[in-house]
């Protein structure tokens, strides 16, 4: 079977397809500010809570206060690209969907399990501390699926020689784990996610030094450490995920194309 033959036949758009890409990079952007800010501040602050000791006093209320603050603007914000890759893409994004539908539609239940176990560690001060350290880590082990499952749709949506694989799997449980991108990609983003955590409480800490907040300096300094290092990390991450991308798309970056080999030095 063509492959091609399993692309369905896509919609007319009401406006210039250049007006609703335009929307999606900005809308995604903003989406992945606070995403990255809630999946990153949360690991973060479970690396503190590890090494805390025990006579210690909570060592991340500041990041406790604003987690659930955090899920819900990355959920609203990432409303408006999912509508505009729709848009755009949506004889691929439906059909993926599809295709993993058992995982899609449980994203779900998944995401309210992590909120409400984000909203139990901000409001569980009088409870133990294994306990809330329980809650922070099954918080961030839902959202790290979630963020699994995304992955594993956009490469799908991208890959349509790997839809026939629907008539071994029809149950709606198909994943993309052959893809050669999948797992360098997904670390990719898990990683940048600590970095801009890093960053987002470095910046939230330089608000509260200028207020006179007591340990606002420490908070700052250890903020930036974490995005130095994060980032170092990223870039190895990126390397490897650079060379899992088709040949024709990675060459782009290496001195293929001018302005794609620029644009990738300058974002180094």
């Amino acid at each position: 079977m063509d492959p091609a033959h399993l692309i369905p036949t896509p919609d007319t758009i009401p406006a210039p397809w250049g007006v609703f890409q335009l929307l999606l990079i900005l809308t995604f952007f903003a989406h992945l500010v606070f995403m990255n800010a809630m999946l990153g501040s949360a690991i973060i602050a479970l690396a503190r809570e590890m090494r805390a000791k025990p006579a210690d006093p909570p060592p991340c209320r500041d990041i406790a206060a604003i987690l659930p603050y955090t899920i819900a603007f990355a959920v609203n914000f990432g409303v408006a690209p999912l509508l505009f890759l729709q848009v755009l893409y949506g004889h691929f994004i439906y059909t993926s969907s599809i295709l993993m539908g058992a995982y899609w539609l449980s994203i779900i239940g998944l995401l309210i399990l992590a909120y409400y176990s984000a909203y139990l560690y901000k409001m569980g001060g009088d409870l133990p501390r294994a306990t809330r350290k329980r809650a922070l880590t099954t918080s961030i082990l839902l959202l790290l699926i979630i963020a699994f499952f995304f992955v594993n749709n956009i490469t799908l949506m991208q890959t349509p020689h790997n839809w026939s694989a629907y008539f071994q799997r029809p149950d709606g449980t198909l994943l993309n784990l052959a893809d050669p991108t999948l797992l360098a990609r997904y670390l990719h983003f898990v990683v940048a996610s600590v970095a801009m955590g890093g960053l987002f409480l470095a910046i939230l800490a330089l608000f509260q030094q200028k207020k006179g907040v007591p340990g606002a300096e420490k908070r700052l300094r250890g903020g930036m450490q974490w995005f130095t290092y994060a980032t170092m990390v990223e870039i190895g991450t990126g390397i490897p995920f650079l060379f899992s991308l088709p040949k024709n798309v990675h060459q782009l970056f290496v001195g293929g194309a001018p302005l794609h080999t620029a644009l990738f030095t300058a974002s180094l």
